[in-house]
């Protein structure tokens, strides 16, 4: 912690004394050479809480404001009707193979007038700072360090070097933005105001028209206005209601090192003749409309230091040792000086800059951090830019946050993953109702999306959202799995167990038995696809469903008996299991989407449901069945050839995400290489925030998803075992990479490969003796640190060994 403070102190010096022309390529971090044309291409930071996007203009600046927990009321929750009287009608219309009719029936019986989205996430406002400049601009460039979390923007013009450094603080819990310029050389005019899109490329869109319509219609009361050193900015929202936000308030505190201030009537503070000016910005949202707190905002920014350094240290202590626990090299060398612009441009499917694989791993461990406070990321992350946001930038569950979140654990971020089971514990309630107003059952069903609480309102006649029954099973999960990284027995206890047995009592009542006594799983909904000889999304037999069902099942009889509790219900879940639909696999010798001969796939489709079970390992059944296997890795290689040969939009990143975590859990480092190709290329923009389209649509699910990829690529483990190099293509013959998390609280210190020589230092929290395997078989294993005994195993590429507590065990391995 002392060198990354350390370092951070040395690299202020250096650029605050005396500003260089040029702006030098962080370590760890990246150099644009571009500005954002809209606020997708903004340089992006925060704390979880507060998200921040400079355009990063030189004149005419716009820095974005958001908050995690602004979702824009639409008006009252709608709770779902109880229609599960008609449930047996619905089965009985999908037995019947009229698909279509049930979905309307579920949809004619739900109330509702169409699809309803959760509330909208959305901005808060913009900070605009207008300057003018004495002769042509010059050495632009921009930057981002992901060890601070700090941006900078950089240019110079006649009269020397001026620059823009933002963070959003840790520690204080306020956005900081420092403006230096030559001595006396700072005239500029800042005002808080509403996110607008008018100045933005592409104003005129049909997304910015509509945007503009729906402030006009939800956002009322604005006060904008400027006093002696503050800058302050409120809202009200017409549609609020009890429980959600009723208004924002947003507070600057405006410090300047000479020159002179003056507030004009507009809400404008114009500052001439400063050296430096630091802004402090803090965002309170309302939920009483009667308690303003901007007061209590001016109070709290007055007690803050106006050293920016030390407030940068501040929130360093805190940001940096969670960056640092992890880093790739594949061998970037030389090319991290180039800027962002010149990677893009230089990366191929055919050769992958592996400066730019590592820059986007470190971009994507940094954008999901910054975006986890309270909440996991929405589908935007902490960061917006418009009132229409992409299905309403809400969680998206049935896929998108299950990517965001999937690199938490094996990224060595666990208690990131709490920001995800609280929120799903918080709209349990809800799930609660869906349960039992849709199907007659107790338990939970999560819908596919939510913001502000848990019912599901996703359907329509053409989308089967209320049938999706998987939900809460891919959740619970992640709760087990934190559980499983960090030896927590209390989570376990507390939190993991009690959520797992709701999902798994929704499942007893839910299911029914078939004619061949395995259980039907009906009506299903595998998310967002419409089998290849059907009308509809309606379905029965979801294979997704059946996995979720068969992992939470096992789990939960592993966590019950871990705890020695729920002896009597043990034996009612094997029984359930041993019910359960068996995998299946078509005539193209590819798994098959849903578990009965009557539908067919339609495996050109973006996501990719039926691999759930790979999602994240090998369960025993595929392990002990080539035959599955087999039929999984066609899987995998239809759909890449399938879908993704000729899409040049590349639409829908998280899809390859899910082919790559299957891939990788089969071995298939050259399927996973394959998909990570695209993801490398396709969905990354010159400010390094991830996309959902081919470099279109600001979305956070693979900057998730992605490093999971890698890491599995290059590390796999179940408690007691853990694999070194399970996926490793043949493109990378050496590299390194460190900090790892493994199940059974196992850290992976270090790997380092290269040829037939490998490597390792492993860390356990506990006593333990682990099954190390390898890709080959293991010509010797040398101990080189630390204490641990070594046994031969059960096979040639294995071996097993003793771990001790809280010491590091360093080997080196020599394959054949």
């Amino acid at each position: 912690m002392k060198r990354i403070v350390l370092h951070t102190c040395l690299s202020l010096i250096a650029t605050l004394s005396v500003a260089s022309e040029r702006l030098p390529v962080p370590q760890r971090g990246f150099i644009s050479s571009q500005p954002a044309k809209t606020w997708e291409e903004g340089l992006i930071c925060g704390n979880g809480t507060i998200g921040v996007n400079a355009l990063s203009r030189p004149l005419d600046e716009r820095v974005i404001f958001s908050h995690e927990r602004l979702f824009l009321p639409m008006g009252p929750p709608v709770m779902p009707p109880d229609q599960s009287a008609r449930l047996s009608e619905i089965r009985r219309l999908i037995d019947q193979g009229l698909y279509q009719q049930a979905c309307e029936l579920q949809f004619q019986l739900s109330g509702q007038q169409g699809f309803m989205y959760p509330d909208y996430f959305v901005p808060a406002f913009d900070l605009t700072i207008r300057t003018g400049s004495v002769g042509e601009v010059r050495n632009y460039a921009r930057s981002v360090d992901f060890q601070t979390g700090e941006t900078t923007v950089h240019w110079a013009d006649d009269r020397g070097v001026f620059q823009r450094r933002m963070f959003v603080s840790r520690a204080r819990g306020v956005a900081v933005l420092l403006l230096t310029a030559p001595r006396s050389a700072l005239d500029c005019r800042l005002v808080l105001r509403p996110r607008e899109l008018s100045d933005e490329f592409n104003a005129d869109s049909d997304v910015n028209k509509r945007s503009d319509q729906v402030f006009q219609e939800h956002i009322s009361d604005i006060k904008s206005a400027a006093g002696d050193g503050w800058l302050t900015y409120g809202n009200r929202f017409t549609k609020a209601y009890p429980g959600s936000i009723h208004a924002l308030e947003g507070c600057a505190r405006v410090v300047t090192t000479g020159g002179r201030t003056e507030p004009q009537d507009d809400g404008t503070l114009v500052v001439t003749g400063a050296d430096r000016i630091l802004l402090l910005v803090d965002i309170r949202l309302l939920y009483d409309p009667q308690k303003s707190e901007s007061e209590e905002m001016k109070q709290a920014l007055e007690t803050l230091p106006v050293d920016y350094r030390r407030l940068l240290d501040d929130h360093a202590r805190l940001h940096g040792p969670l960056f640092n626990r992890m880093r790739l090299d594949l061998g970037g060398g030389a090319d991290h000086q180039r800027t962002t612009e010149e990677l893009l441009e230089l990366s191929t499917d055919e050769n992958p800059n592996r400066a730019l694989i590592e820059k986007e791993f470190d971009a994507a461990r940094y954008n999901i951090i910054c975006s986890t406070g309270e909440l996991p990321p929405t589908l935007q992350g902490v960061w917006g830019g418009t009132y229409v946001p992409g299905w309403a930038s809400d969680f998206t569950h049935n896929g998108n946050v299950p990517s965001a979140i999937a690199s938490y654990l094996m990224g060595n971020m666990p208690e990131l993953m709490l920001a995800y089971t609280s929120y799903i514990e918080s709209i349990t309630p809800g799930m609660e109702i869906n349960a039992k107003h849709l199907f007659g059952a107790r338990g939970v069903v999560l819908p596919s999306r939510s913001t502000t609480h848990g019912f599901n309102n996703a359907l329509n006649p053409n989308f089967a959202g209320g049938m999706w029954v998987g939900g809460a099973g891919w959740a619970a999960h992640f709760f087990y799995d934190y559980y499983l990284y960090t030896g927590d027995r209390e989570f376990l206890a507390k939190h993991a167990l009690p959520f797992m047995e709701k999902a798994a009592v929704f499942f007893e009542d839910y299911l029914y038995e078939g004619p061949d006594g395995r259980y039907v799983f009906s009506p299903t909904q595998s998310p967002e696809n419409t089998p290849g000889n059907s009308n509809s999304q309606a379905s029965y037999n979801a294979t997704m469903d059946v996995a979720v069902a068969k992992e939470l099942l096992r789990t939960l009889i592993s966590a019950s008996r871990e705890l020695n509790r729920n002896e009597d219900k043990i034996p009612v879940w094997q029984e359930m299991l041993d019910k359960m639909p068996e995998y299946m696999i078509d005539d193209h010798g590819i798994i098959k989407e849903w578990l009965t001969p009557r539908l067919e796939n339609n495996d050109n489709h973006r996501h990719c449901s039926q691999l759930y079970p790979l999602f994240d390992g090998l369960p025993d059944e595929i392990a002990q069945s080539p035959e599955l296997q087999a039929a999984f890795r066609k899987s995998i290689e239809y759909k890449l050839d399938k879908h993704w040969k000729n899409n040049q939009r590349g639409f829908m990143s998280f899809g390859l995400v899910q082919l790559g975590q299957a891939a990788t859990s089969l071995g298939e480092g050259e399927l996973a290489y394959h998909c990570l190709k695209h993801l490398v290329n396709r969905f990354w923009l010159n400010n390094l925030a991830s996309m959902h389209n081919h470099r279109s649509l600001f979305n956070m699910d693979i900057s998730g998803g992605m490093p999971a990829v890698i890491i599995k690529m290059l590390v796999a483990s179940d408690v007691g075992k853990i694999q070194l190099l399970p996926a490793l293509p043949a493109a990378w013959p050496a590299g390194r990479i460190e900090g790892m998390l493994c199940r059974g609280a196992v850290q992976v210190n270090s790997l380092q490969w290269d040829g037939n020589k490998i490597e390792v230092t492993l860390t356990s929290s506990k006593p333990q003796t682990v099954v190390l395997q390898l890709p080959a078989e293991i010509a010797q294993l040398s101990v080189t640190g630390g204490t641990a005994k070594v046994d031969a195993a059960d096979q040639a590429n294995r071996r097993t060994i003793e771990l001790p507590s809280a010491q590091a065990v360093s080997m080196v391995i020599e394959l054949k």
